[in-house]
């Protein structure tokens, strides 16, 4: 019974071995950004995808680093990450397990590199709401300092696109200006928090607006309108500024053609720090 037992225990290690190489075949990784970066991620789709369930022991360091092309020192810094983010454990001498129990998993908010175009549309319509209310509250509160941060920030985002720059860090710092001039503190740390995500947006959306000048004419005008009714205190002028800068940029990114989404979104996308000008 002993050696009948032993039998079915490796009989299960080869399907689930089988089953693994099934999961990670094909698994190339582009080296856009780093490695490891890239391995994470492609890991994290499939334990949120529930390709790797609850419980499920992730393959080993030799099979995962053949699998996605890379060394295990890659394999092993990604599995590190996935522990950091509380998606998986590891025990000794037994290897790495998807936790059963991720409640206090932090929140991710990025875009998804196989379906740039929707889940950018679903940041724009996070952003929708959120800038609306910051803008506003911005009127009512911002300062005599904080109206000339913000003009300053406009005024970076030109003279960055004058000089043929994209201009994404400017126009973030513009919005973090506006967020600021709330007075209320979270919202800064929101728009901070999401950077990642709404830097990857700007770019993006720069990088479609870039192509025509007519399209980053019009983003300079909604800019401008957007920093005027804060000056004037204009709480509902500013809040529906706000709203028609998104629903513009959401309506410009839908305009975008087949050729921009398969090219030079998927570079921004894959790595937001490519001058979307180039």
């Amino acid at each position: 019974m002993a050696e009948l037992s032993e039998k079915t225990r490796a009989k299960r290690v080869d399907d689930n071995g089988a089953k693994m190489v099934r999961i990670f075949a094909s698994e190339q990784i582009e080296s856009t950004r780093t490695l490891a970066d890239r391995v994470t991620e492609a890991l994290m789709r499939k334990i949120v995808g529930e390709e790797l369930p609850a419980g499920s022991q992730l393959p080993s360091e030799q099979l995962m680093a053949q699998s996605f092309g890379v060394s295990r020192t890659v394999i092993r810094e990604s599995i590190s990450r996935l522990k950091s983010e509380g998606l998986v454990d590891t025990k000794q001498g037994r290897g790495a397990f998807v936790r059963t129990d991720r409640t206090d998993v932090p929140l991710r908010i990025g875009i998804n590199a196989e379906k740039p175009q929707t889940s950018l549309l679903h940041i724009l319509e996070l952003r929708l709401g959120l800038d609306a209310e910051i803008a506003s509250l911005a009127a009512v509160r911002r300062t005599r300092d904080q109206m000339s941060t913000i003009e300053k920030a406009l005024r970076a985002i030109d003279e960055a696109s004058d000089a043929g720059g994209d201009a994404v860090a400017e126009d973030m710092e513009f919005h973090l200006a506006i967020a600021q001039a709330t007075q209320n503190p979270f919202f800064f740390e929101l728009i901070r928090f999401l950077g990642s995500a709404f830097y990857s947006g700007i770019a993006v959306t720069r990088a479609n607006e870039g192509r025509l000048e007519a399209l980053a004419k019009q983003t300079r005008v909604e800019h401008e309108a957007i920093m005027k009714a804060i000056m004037k205190r204009d709480a509902k002028g500013a809040s529906a500024a706000a709203r028609n800068h998104i629903e513009k940029a959401s309506k410009r990114l839908l305009s975008a053609d087949a050729e921009f989404w398969s090219n030079k979104a998927m570079q921004v996308v894959r790595n937001p720090k490519i001058t979307a000008r180039k």
